[in-house]
């Protein structure tokens, strides 16, 4: 092999070793998130939201920027170091066709306040209309599962 196809090997190599480690760190998150929901299940969300929320937020950011990435979306400088969910979302090759009816749109409602960073302010956290916890989680493992699924990993 020439040194220059070793070296496109191992470009391609980090690359999917770049987005498999988003993809895991997202789960992680979400791992965190479902801990919390488990310590106060069937109480009012209010009890874990600023933490749970957070993870959430970071655990779908994440998942949508590690498709991206596998997906070879550029210039990365659009979305890098972007919070808006629903930006993100939109600029996936055909994520949205592969998720259960209203999925998208629970995220894209999900995205301002990820985007405005309410669940780090306990004042601006306790006004935000949000889902319940577990199907918030049932929804972050769905959209984890089809970004797993078109990115060709198995667990």
């Amino acid at each position: 092999m020439s040194t220059g196809s070793r070296r496109a090997m191992e470009r391609m190599t980090k690359e999917v070793e770049l987005h498999i480690d988003k993809l895991a760190y997202a789960v992680a998150l979400l791992d965190g998130a479902q801990r919390l929901d488990r310590s106060a299940r069937g109480q009012d969300v209010s009890r874990i939201g600023i933490p749970f929320f957070l993870l959430i937020g970071f655990s779908i950011e994440n998942g949508l920027k590690a498709l991206l990435q596998f997906q070879g979306r550029q210039p990365r400088r659009d979305w890098h170091t972007s919070h808006d969910l629903a930006d993100l979302l939109a600029k996936t090759d055909g994520l949205r066709k592969h998720l259960w009816p209203g999925a998208a749109e629970s995220i894209e409602h999900l995205s301002r306040y990820h985007k405005e960073f309410w669940f780090r302010y306990p004042e601006r956290a306790a006004t935000a209309d949000v889902y319940t916890a577990e199907s918030t989680c049932m929804l972050v493992n769905h959209l984890l599962t089809e970004i797993s699924r078109l990115i060709g990993y198995r667990a």
